[in-house]
């Protein structure tokens, strides 16, 4: 009797860990970038309503930009069978 199981063999867990620690460098580095706009360059004087919309843009920038690899590396587990 063979084994044709659909679903391929899971991974090792510091596989798991390594792409966790991708997303949440990810996220660091994205919410860092939002957080300067947003608390750090507000302060300079007329552009500080700009400065303070592109701190939420580069916010869903960085999420949309985890999702994105979270999605790649499902395609390409999918891909490679696991």
């Amino acid at each position: 009797m063979t084994n044709n199981s659909a679903v391929p063999p899971a991974r090792s867990v510091s596989t798991y860990v390594e792409e966790g620690a991708r997303i949440a460098a990810i996220l660091l580095v994205w919410g860092l970038v939002s957080l300067l706009f947003a608390f750090g360059l507000t302060e300079l004087g007329v552009f500080g309503r700009v400065f303070w919309v592109l701190g939420g843009v580069f916010a869903l920038t960085g999420l949309l930009n985890a999702v994105l690899y979270l999605c790649y590396r499902t395609v390409d587990y999918a891909q490679r069978g696991g």
